[in-house]
Formats: structure tokens, sequence, C-alpha cells
């Protein structure tokens, strides 16, 4: 079946972002993190690959991929239609612009935050050689940028064999093998741009980077977080108040970002979802625009 514009005009473009979903609960949550994305990068196309036709204009596009998978990112990247690409698993919530990846991608072929949990038994797996440092610890999967090319695109594609061929359950130990023996250049991301463990943020002060993107693996467990397609994924339904707080501080204090610009869009959610927190999060937003 041929690629369809779902929404917006049907055209390429050197920068966008890609999802890839199967199954209806994936596709939901794709559809409310899709929408995260739209909120603070209006202008930046987005394409969905899936298994089944979708009308949903928070896609630029949507393509259909040729057989059902449980892994399309690689399909996905393989045959995205823009230069620059940055991928996205359905599990998150994009805080703020990530032009900067893009810009990024000028300068390397793939770009990935390193994996969290160092020594979880994932990230230990060895899908070949088992003289890899832990030094050269995997990049997590969930959030990548890649630029288009004859060695990205031959990289992608042995990625995808390779999965299939030794049957594999997790794709990020082989991606790690497979960047060990590239001559690829990798760009490794601040966590901020995939962050997944929430006491980092709790750690954290307004010196550091506010999290451009929450990665949150638990989206998949609870059907509330699929019951609205039509409406964005929001910090507000996943954290604490106190990590709610502490995000609305980071992003205000954050000089890499137009800080207050963001502030309000944070404040707006926290607002919404922790009412009970309204008059002590207006006494530091007065402080702040002072």
């Amino acid at each position: 079946m041929p690629d369809t514009p779902a929404g917006g005009p049907d055209m390429t473009s050197p920068r966008g972002i890609v999802f890839g979903a199967t199954g209806a609960s994936y596709v939901a949550l794709a559809r409310r993190a899709a929408r995260t994305v739209r909120r603070v990068m209006p202008d930046t196309p987005i394409d969905l690959f899936t298994d089944a036709p979708l009308a949903d204009a928070v896609f630029d596009r949507v393509h259909i991929l040729d057989q059902t998978t449980t892994r399309p990112k690689m399909a996905a990247l393989r045959r995205s239609r823009f230069d620059r690409t940055i991928w996205l698993d359905c599990d998150v919530i994009v805080l703020a612009d990530l032009a900067e990846v893009f810009d990024l991608l000028g300068r390397v072929d793939i770009a990935g935050a390193h994996e969290h949990y160092g020594s979880s038994p994932v990230a230990m797996m060895q899908t070949g050689p088992d003289d890899i440092p832990p030094a050269f610890r995997q990049i997590n999967s969930g959030v990548l940028g890649v630029r288009s090319g004859p060695a990205t695109h031959d990289f992608l594609d042995r990625w995808a064999s390779e999965f299939a061929r030794r049957g594999l359950r997790y794709d990020q130990p082989l991606l790690r093998e497979l960047l060990w023996d590239s001559d690829l250049r990798l760009g490794v991301l601040p966590h901020e741009y995939n962050l997944m463990h929430m006491p980092y943020l709790m750690a954290g002060n307004d010196r550091m980077m506010a999290p451009r993107v929450l990665h949150l693996p638990h989206l998949h467990v609870y059907d509330k977080f699929i019951a609205d397609p039509s409406s964005p994924l929001t910090a507000g339904e996943i954290l604490s108040p106190d990590e709610l707080m502490e995000l609305e501080r980071r992003m205000a204090s954050d000089r890499t970002l137009g800080a207050r610009r963001a502030a309000r869009d944070v404040l707006a959610d926290l607002l919404r979802h922790a009412p009970a927190l309204e008059r002590p999060v207006r006494r530091l937003w007065h402080r702040w625009r002072r």
C-alpha cells in the first residue's frame, strides 16, 4: 500500500520526526506522543510508520509497513523521507524543541543518549564479541537521530537483518555491537534528551539543563494513557507533585531554552493536573518574571 498524507501537505523536508507503532495500543500512544511534539515544534513534519491505515491530522504522512513487526524503527529510519530524522519511541513526552539534534546531525551520522541503566541485564547483554568495554555503553534507541546517506542506510539494513536472523528480543545490544564495529560518526546526546530515570531530575539544580524528552516505558502498561489519543500526553499525568515542581524550576532557569516561554507551557500543564499547587506555583512564576 502506498504512503498516504494524513494532514498537512504531502511534501518532503530536510528535517522531520518519525514514529513507528503496530497494534492499536501502541498507535494510540504514538498519537498522544506526537501531539507533544506538535506543541513545541509546530512546523516540523511528523510521520508515522504503522501496520494499518490511519487518519490523524497530527501526522503529515502515514507510511504502511511491509509486514507487522514489534520493532518498526529500523524500517522507519531506513524509509524515512527526511535528510535528518529524529526517531521517537511511542512512550515519550517531548517538552522542548529538538532542533539542535537536527543541527548536530550536520556533523555526525547517528545521535543518541546513553542507556541510563548501564549494569542492567539488557545493558550487559552481549550479542557478539565480548571484548567491548563497559565504557562503550549502549545507546538507548528510544530517541535516535539519523542522517540519511548510503553508509547509514547500510547500517540500518544490517541492524534489521541481523536482528531478524539472530531472533533477538532487544535491539540495543545489537546496536551497540554494530556501532562498535562501525566507522559511522556517533554523537552522544546528554541524558536530558532521553530522560528515563526521574531521580536524575530531582538531583538537579538551576545550573543544569532541563529535560527535553521524558521517556517513560511504563506508559505501555496502563490503559488510561491510551484512552484519548486525540490529546497530548502531559507531564502532569505522570510525575509526582514534587517532580513537577522541579521540572518547572529547571525549565524556568535553563539558559539554553527560551526559559520563560517554556516555563509557561509547563506551568499550564502543571496547574491543569495539580490544581492544589496553583498558589505556590504562581508565586514562583511571579518571582521568575522579575
